[in-house]
C-alpha cells in the first residue's frame, strides 16, 4: 500500500500539473482557443501580477494547511483521492457550464475575470478553494454527526454548510470595487445571466450548484473508497475518477430537470438555469 500510493499520489499530482500547466498556457498565449472575453475591459486587465501570485501561493498554502490535517485523520491515499478528486470534479464543472455558455450550447453564465494559473477556464486558486472549503465543510458535517455510517448526513451538512458560507462571501467577490480602496479593482469574476432570480445579486443557480456539486462529491468520497479491500487500491482509485464524468453528467441532468420539468411548470416567469 505504501509503495502504490507512493506512486499514486507522484502520478495523479504531476497528471494534474501538466493539465493546469497547459490551461494556463492555452490561457494567456493563445486566449482565442476557449475564447477568452479580453474585449470586455476592465475584468481581465486590472490585476497585477504581484497580486496574482499572492493569490494562488496564498492559496497553496491553505491548501497545504487542510492537506496536512487530511493526512493525519485518514491516510495519504484517501487525502490525495480527496484534493484531486474535489480540485477536478469541481473546476470541470465550472468549466462546464463557463463553455456551454461561452459557445452558444447554453444561454452565457459567467467568467472569471483574473487569475494566475488556471484549469481550463476557471483559476488555480478557485479550484484549490473549492478543496478547501469541501473538506473543512465535511469535517464539520462529520464532528456534528459523529455517527461514520451517516454519510448521506454528512454530505447534505457539509453542502448547506459550504452553500451557507458561499451566500456571505460570493457577494463580496463579485463587488470587489466597493470595498475595496483600490479604485480599479473589479470582481474576481463577471455574471452574464440575465432576467434571473437572484439572491444578493448572485444567481441562485450557483447556491444550488454548490450544494449539489459538494454534496455528490462528498457520498463519492465517502462510498467509493470503502470497497478498496474488495477492489484493491489500483481499482478503487480508477473507479473513484472515472466516476467523475458521471457526477457532471448528474448535475447538468439534475439542474437541466429542475429548470424544465419544475420551475418553468410552476413558476413560468422565472428563470434560474441558464437552459434554452
Amino acid at each position: 500500500m505504501d509503495k502504490f500510493t507512493r506512486t499514486f499520489s507522484w502520478i495523479i499530482l504531476t497528471v494534474l500539473g501538466v493539465c493546469i500547466a497547459i490551461s494556463t498556457l492555452i490561457h494567456h498565449l493563445t486566449p482565442w482557443i476557449f475564447q477568452v472575453p479580453t474585449d470586455t475591459p476592465p475584468f481581465l486587465s486590472s490585476s497585477s501580477t504581484l497580486e496574482l501570485i499572492i493569490t494562488d501561493v496564498g492559496s497553496l498554502v491553505g491548501a497545504i494547511l487542510i492537506f496536512y490535517h487530511s493526512y493525519h485523520k485518514y491516510d495519504l491515499w484517501r487525502s490525495i483521492l480527496f484534493l484531486t478528486g474535489s480540485f477536478v470534479f469541481t473546476g470541470l464543472e465550472e468549466a462546464m457550464w463557463i463553455l456551454l455558455g461561452r459557445f452558444g450550447i447554453t444561454f452565457p453564465t459567467y467568467f472569471f475575470s483574473r487569475g494566475g494559473l488556471w484549469f481550463f477556464e476557471v483559476p488555480f486558486y478557485t479550484c484549490i478553494g473549492w478543496y478547501i472549503v469541501a473538506y473543512t465543510c465535511v469535517f464539520l458535517a462529520e464532528k456534528l454527526v459523529p455517527n461514520p455510517r451517516r454519510y448521506l448526513a454528512h454530505a447534505a451538512i457539509g453542502a448547506f454548510l459550504a452553500m451557507d458560507l458561499d451566500l456571505w462571501t460570493d457577494p463580496v467577490m463579485v463587488n470587489l470595487w466597493r470595498v475595496s480602496a483600490i479604485p480599479t479593482n473589479t470582481g474576481m469574476w463577471k455574471w452574464l445571466m440575465t432576467d434571473t432570480l437572484t439572491i444578493f445579486g448572485i444567481p441562485l443557480m450557483n447556491f444550488l450548484g454548490w450544494f449539489l456539486v459538494i454534496f455528490l462529491f462528498a457520498i463519492l468520497w465517502k462510498v467509493i473508497p470503502k470497497n478498496v479491500d474488495q477492489w484493491g487500491y489500483r481499482k478503487t482509485s480508477l473507479i473513484f475518477y472515472g466516476c467523475t464524468p458521471l457526477l457532471l453528467i448528474i448535475c447538468f441532468l439534475v439542474l437541466s430537470g429542475v429548470e424544465i420539468f419544475l420551475i418553468r411548470n410552476f413558476f413560468p416567469n422565472v428563470n434560474v438555469f441558464p437552459i434554452p
